[in-house]
């Protein structure tokens, strides 16, 4: 039997919609390829959903994805929507606290002859 996997996605704001929406395509097609099971779950969470609740990211949100295998999310935040203390809302970092990760890793790969940021002055 092969593997199935709880997916909490969060598609956030702006053109987090679109990519999530891409991302859900990819996913469905290593589904195909190789059979590999995921439930994706979307969830309501972002700037755009506190200017529509007044919360950005929901307690029901949080659960599901403390239940998930995975959390995908997409891009969260506009800059026109600050809390009242004049931050910007980025429930990504609410996120980060909750499970206690200390940062937003985001792997690269650089690839010999290419010039990269770090060793350019």
């Amino acid at each position: 039997m092969k593997p199935s996997y709880h997916i909490a996605v969060l598609p956030g704001d702006g053109i987090g919609k679109e990519v999530m929406a891409a991302a859900g395509q990819v996913l469905e097609a290593v589904t195909r390829r190789f059979g590999v099971g995921f439930a994706l779950d979307y969830q309501l969470a972002g700037a755009q959903h506190y200017l529509d609740s007044g919360v950005a990211l929901p307690d029901s949100t949080l659960k599901v994805c403390e239940q998930a295998d995975a959390i995908l999310f997409g891009a969260m935040g506009l800059p026109h929507v600050r809390g009242a203390d004049g931050t910007e809302i980025i429930p990504q970092l609410d996120l980060r606290f909750h499970f206690d990760l200390y940062a937003g890793v985001r792997p690269i790969r650089t690839f010999k002859g290419l010039p990269t940021p770090l060793a350019s002055p």
